[in-house]
């Protein structure tokens, strides 16, 4: 894993790149490119709020019917190992042109398609950060982060239906073709930042009535924790924190906390916090606690950085909630990260399938911080990681996405 040194450098290297991808200080995104437009094609998710038609997102073994609770899903082929390194995957934009903070839409179709072949279930910082990665055994987890809530991320068509072009179209369809995708990601909001990132905003300025666009965001964050994703603060308008005095730093995250709690369920709690950038306040501690508006407060378990690779697990001494490393799915990269733990699996974080239990190898135990697994019991297990790696089984060479 990066060093924090190195990640900073490398967060400072590609600060002329964020702010291209999320509009510097007074607006986050600029305009939409490419995917962020509406064209035709592909199948809406009917009604914005049923489950998405099976079009457009490639071909790819299908797993055979599950019956409640089971998961028929590909497994990986090694043993458990819940001490291993975890991808916690960074999105911003969808668009036609592949860039690190681009995906296109065949190739974030083709993400999809591939971390599930190889046993792969989605879940949330909220569950990561609570230990609560109730998921099979023999799958991984992976996290999704969506910053800057771009229009091209949630978009509702005139008909109603969700745009299935953006992220959350393409999500819902490939979930309704593999019913054990049955996790969330998470969205990192911008309440306050410009069009087209102003809480997926559906049109420029104040031409949508005020009315309308809180019923349309409400919709949205509704839509959202009905298939169990989790709500992220990003900031009111993706400032550079570090560039602001302290009591800037927490209005302008105190202040954006507000606005999302707006359309959130009165007992609903953001655990995560995505830092802008990946600069931190001067004041470091700022990023997951303090004061603003006449003594309230904010307190995130979870502060992400915008880079440093796979994350260690949270059962794993070097865990720290408060500055969790990030994957950025640039170009090649989630590809060359997949391959080489297909090749070697040793790191690559593996369910037993037991929440109650902690299993990892014995060649990990050094790693166990017992302060951090609660309740649930450590064990020790046989190595099992096979001669072929550990791609999940069965893993045919299955069509992909056109254009990928």
């Amino acid at each position: 894993m990066s060093t924090r040194t190195t990640r900073g450098a490398a967060a400072a290297a590609a600060l002329a790149l964020l702010l291209a991808a999320c509009g510097g200080d007074k607006g986050g995104s600029g305009a939409a490119a490419g995917g962020d437009q509406k064209n035709g094609g592909g199948t809406a998710v009917a009604g914005g709020d049923t489950a998405a038609k099976a079009a457009g997102q490639g071909s790819g073994p299908t797993a055979n019917a599950a019956g409640p609770g089971q998961d028929n899903g590909p497994k990986a082929k090694s043993g458990p190992n819940e001490l291993g390194r975890i991808l916690v995957l960074e999105y911003h934009r969808i668009g036609p042109k592949e860039g690190e903070w681009y995906r296109s839409e065949a190739h974030f179709r083709q993400d999809l398609q591939s971390l599930y072949e190889r046993g792969y279930r989605p879940v949330t910082m909220k569950d990561v950060a609570s230990g609560n990665i109730n998921i099979p055994a023999g799958t991984s987890p992976v996290v999704f982060v969506f910053d800057d809530s771009s229009q091209g991320q949630f978009y509702y068509l005139p008909s109603g239906e969700i745009d299935p072009h953006t992220m959350v179209g393409m999500w819902s369809a490939f979930k309704q073709q593999h019913p054990e995708w049955s996790g969330g990601g998470v969205w990192c909001v911008l309440p306050g930042a410009q069009h087209p990132s102003n809480f997926w905003g559906e049109t420029k300025g104040n031409t949508t009535p005020r009315e309308q666009r809180e019923a349309t965001i409400k919709k949205k964050v509704d839509y959202l924790l009905s298939g169990g994703h989790e709500i992220c603060n990003h900031t009111m308008w993706h400032a550079q924190l570090s560039r602001f005095p302290d009591a800037f730093v927490q209005d302008q995250i105190g202040s954006g906390q507000d606005s999302i709690m707006h359309y959130l369920p009165a007992d609903y709690r953001i655990t995560t916090f995505a830092l802008p950038l990946g600069l931190w306040p001067k004041n470091r501690p700022l990023a997951w606690h303090g004061s603003y508006r006449n003594g309230k407060t904010y307190d995130y378990q979870v502060v992400l950085e915008v880079s440093g690779g796979p994350q260690v697990s949270p059962f794993d001494r070097a865990w720290d909630p408060h500055s969790v490393d990030r994957f950025i799915a640039a170009p090649g990269a989630i590809e060359r990260q997949l391959a080489h733990w297909d090749q070697d699996p040793s790191e690559r974080y593996i369910s037993d399938g037991d929440p109650n239990t902690v299993s990892y190898p014995a060649r990990e135990a050094a790693k166990l911080d017992r302060g951090k697994i609660g309740n649930r019991t450590p064990k020790e297990v046989a190595e099992t990681a096979p001669a072929g790696g550990s791609a999940a089984a069965p893993a045919p060479a299955a069509a992909r996405p056109a254009g990928t």
